[in-house]
């Protein structure tokens, strides 16, 4: 197939790397607007600018294929029509969750399909009042989106407050339970004393312990004699790129889902406008 890379031209070139070795690729064409890539069969959007969606709805549009390499996007409203348009054309549609597309989530998954309970616990070191901020809501949008595309199902009540409700910035807590009666939390401190970043999944029979920072996953299995099995299993961190660009080829070729879509975003959107809501609700509790 012929894939388009529309962005910074130094980046794309890292991507065209990525792209070259897959059996799937048969030319790359880096592009810096959008008429270079129309007639390619699917493209990277390389697009990190306040417009993106905008410009992810133009490539539905055309017909294209589209992979939008950027954080999420969080504008429910432009996430409403590109869900729509992706629908309405046929056309597959993922974006760059890379906890999503990580090889150690991709092979938690397959062990444990739909989880009765989820948990992230995640801490950083003391930085700046103005880093700290900054990276906690991009980072805790980053786990609330693992959350949300691995238990796959309609929220019942969502609870969300922070560790230490004086020090705005500190980190955050979110409990989710849902219809189906799983639930699910996340722990995000930015004022820890070191660094931890443990995402935990757990069924019926098994339980998977992911530590994210050595990219290592420990298995729990319960047998019918009620013993423990206990499996552990390590990833490379790197390579994630191109392995995403291979879901991604692979979901256009089945006419599958791609693995992180334009209704996981839509929902992870509306889910941080409820959250947000509730902080700004604790924030005028203290004050």
């Amino acid at each position: 197939m012929k894939v388009g890379i529309l962005g910074d031209r130094k980046r794309a070139q890292v991507w065209e790397k990525h792209l070259r070795p897959l059996k799937a690729v048969q030319e790359v064409v880096i592009a810096s607007t959008l008429k270079d890539i129309r007639g390619s069969y699917c493209c990277i959007l390389i697009d990190d600018s306040p417009h993106n969606l905008d410009l992810l709805a133009d490539t539905i549009r055309l017909g294209i294929h589209s992979y939008l390499v950027a954080e999420i996007p969080t504008d429910t409203e432009k996430l409403r029509k590109v869900h729509s348009y992706s629908q309405e054309s046929d056309v597959r549609v993922q974006f760059s969750h890379w906890p999503s597309l990580s090889s150690a989530t991709q092979w938690m998954r397959s062990q444990l399909p739909k989880p009765a309970f989820a948990h992230i616990h995640r801490e950083s070191v003391h930085h700046s009042f103005s880093e700290n901020r900054q990276k906690l809501s991009r980072q805790w949008i980053d786990e609330l989106a693992w959350i949300i595309k691995w238990m796959g199902v309609r929220i019942h009540r969502i609870e969300a407050d922070t560790p230490a409700s004086s020090l705005v910035g500190s980190g955050i807590r979110i409990y989710i339970k849902f219809e189906n009666g799983s639930t699910a939390s996340l722990y995000h401190s930015t004022i820890g004393t070191d660094r931890i970043h443990r995402r935990i999944a757990a069924g019926p029979k098994i339980s998977l312990d992911c530590d994210v920072l050595s990219q290592s996953v420990k298995r729990v299995e319960s047998n019918n004699q009620g013993h423990l099995n206990v499996y552990s299993k390590s990833f490379e961190a790197t390579g994630v790129a191109g392995l995403s660009a291979m879901l991604f080829f692979k979901a256009i070729k089945l006419g599958t889902e791609t693995t992180f879509t334009p209704f996981d975003a839509l929902q992870t959107s509306l889910v941080i406008k409820k959250v947000d809501s509730l902080l700004r609700m604790t924030r005028s509790d203290v004050t």
